[in-house]
């Protein structure tokens, strides 16, 4: 079973779902991890807010949505998204195969809302090429044949 991908979620959010899980270039998936992992459906995280009597999801506020695509093609990429009022709405988008990369642009894109940065400028920021100078590790390598 692979190890969830650890992650920077500051106060204020909610995990709704989450199945973003590690993969090693040394350790490609098999078929049926591309098939557990390899979905629209990765990880959303959520507003929450305090409304007097307990903490509740912000159904009207910002949600942060990972996922693969096309769903289940390992040629595919990851898709993290910000989305404000409905898919309409989605100021920052960012794809990446490294699901290393993809960690780094969420742990920048929590960072920056939760320091009350604009969208567009986490979206300039995590479209600079200079974002994708992180400490080496190779992408995705392509799924068995």
């Amino acid at each position: 079973m692979r190890k969830l991908m650890p992650l920077r979620f500051p106060a204020g959010w909610a995990v709704i779902f989450n199945i973003f899980v590690e993969f090693p270039p040394e350790e490609p998936p098999t078929p049926a991890e591309i098939e557990a992992y390899f979905s629209e459906d990765i990880l959303s995280v959520q507003r929450i807010a305090y409304t007097g009597d307990g903490w509740a999801v912000d159904m009207s506020a910002d949600v942060i949505d990972l996922g693969w695509y096309p769903s289940g093609n390992p040629d595919g990429t990851y898709r993290l998204c910000l989305v404000r009022d409905g898919w309409d709405d989605v100021p920052v988008r960012f794809e990446h195969r490294d699901c290393y990369i993809v960690q780094k642009a969420l742990d920048t894109l929590m960072r920056m809302l939760s320091e009350g940065k604009r969208a567009t400028l986490i979206a300039r920021v995590l479209a600079d090429p200079r974002f994708l100078n992180v400490p080496p590790r190779s992408p995705l390598p392509p799924a068995p044949t």
